[in-house]
């Protein structure tokens, strides 16, 4: 059983590692995310939290949506992106994105859009 365990981990990292790196934003409020590999970073509120990735998955029998789970030692967050054009402001992007995580016991749920890292 540990063995099937750490065969599924091993599976998702390396799904994890093979995805583009993607740069993320959103505005009203503003908030930044990154997601490069097995790490993100997220900036909201003037707090700065870098998370682990330790699963990623895409719905079945397609490759978008992709959701990620964020972890960090005091902070958890789902992030969702899907391949459909988005804009900020006067700038298109090519993958929407929706961020739930949470401020205590309150609830978030951020909206955005992004790229492709380069």
């Amino acid at each position: 059983m540990l063995k099937r365990i750490g065969a599924i981990c091993a599976l998702a990292a390396s799904a994890a590692q093979a995805e583009p790196p993607l740069a993320c934003e959103g505005h009203d409020p503003e908030w930044y995310l990154t997601l490069a590999g097995p790490v993100a970073q997220f900036r909201f509120h003037k707090r700065k939290t870098d998370f682990d990735i330790p699963h990623s998955t895409v719905a079945q029998g397609r490759d978008w949506p992709r959701a990620y789970t964020l972890i960090s030692s005091f902070d958890t967050a789902i992030v969702v992106t899907n391949e459909t054009a988005c804009s900020l402001g006067d700038t298109n992007w090519p993958i929407s994105v929706h961020v739930l995580t949470q401020r205590d016991t309150t609830p978030i749920l951020l909206t955005g859009c992004c790229t492709v890292a380069e």
